[in-house]
């Protein structure tokens, strides 16, 4: 994926690698290990084409299928959170719910869609502008009268 900033014109590339931390593979390693072999293999192979090429700034957003989340896409999702935040007025706990609740079921529709197939041509689903999104999911508590 590819974002330019608005106020500098400098453009950021992502990408993006999930993978499964019960996997045989890495049986006998710590999970922080893991993700840091996953990042740092996203940037041998990235980084130095992305800074000297495209002139731009890369981050591996590495994930696992339980969740979890690299320290890259971590920094990465609370500096998003707060940019919406601010944007939106919104308070910074609603929107990180949000970006994490999404990005569950992104990954699980990825994973469902590599485990079945795809059923056909997919249609466009129409999203609604960032301006008219409330982040705030759970609505006030109305106290009623008992009778």
């Amino acid at each position: 994926a590819v974002v330019s900033t608005q106020s500098t014109g400098d453009y950021m590339l992502f990408d993006v690698r999930i993978f499964h931390p019960y996997a045989k593979t890495y049986k006998d390693q710590k999970i922080s290990d893991v993700y840091s072999r996953h990042e740092k293999e996203k940037q041998r192979s990235y980084l130095h084409r992305v800074l000297q090429t495209e002139k731009a700034s890369f981050t591996p957003l590495v994930y696992s299928t339980n969740g979890g989340m690299a320290k890259e896409s971590r920094r990465f999702h609370k500096k998003v959170a707060h940019m919406i935040a601010e944007k939106t007025r919104e308070s910074y706990s609603d929107v990180i719910n949000c970006m994490r609740t999404k990005l569950t079921f992104a990954m699980l529709k990825s994973v469902l869609i590599s485990v079945r197939g795809s059923r056909g041509k997919a249609t466009k689903a129409r999203e609604t502008p960032l301006s008219y999104v409330s982040f705030n999911l759970i609505p006030e508590i109305q106290q009623y009268e008992s009778y």
